[in-house]
């Protein structure tokens, strides 16, 4: 037994003329469907697009938060290297002071050596004026 589909529900002529396979309704359903999934994918496409764009947008915040994570680091090391540094430059300080003090202590010694020299040189002088 076979089932037997009498030619005129398989073949129509729709409005147009044309001789359809299925039936009109199920072809107005047929194209709506279609021009949904148009519709659909130009959605899509748009969706797309948006999410490039914001992914874009994230890839451009990324790079700016590495720039100023980079650049407070540096300024981060910098003010750790600061006590550092006093500490250094206060420890050259004391080294040019105890230096120039031991130079001064020098003249110092140096200035009573040349003022006994002067003294002593003034006593023969003088010695030498009387005895003339």
């Amino acid at each position: 037994m076979t089932d037997s589909v009498p030619v005129s529900d398989v073949v129509c002529v729709d409005d147009m003329g044309k001789a359809r396979v299925m039936e009109p309704v199920l072809a107005d359903k047929v194209a709506g469907l279609r021009d949904q999934c148009v519709e659909f994918m130009s959605d899509i496409e748009l969706y797309r697009e948006a999410v490039d764009g914001f992914i874009g947008v994230m890839d451009r915040l990324a790079r700016q938060v590495e720039r100023e994570k980079r650049d407070a680091i540096v300024a981060s090391n910098k003010l750790a290297s600061l006590p550092n540094k006093a500490e250094q430059e206060i420890a050259t300080l004391q080294s040019q002071i105890e230096q120039k003090t031991m130079e001064l202590e020098r003249y110092k010694i140096e200035h009573r050596s040349l003022q006994k020299i002067e003294s002593d040189q003034t006593d023969l002088i003088n010695r030498l004026s009387f005895q003339n």
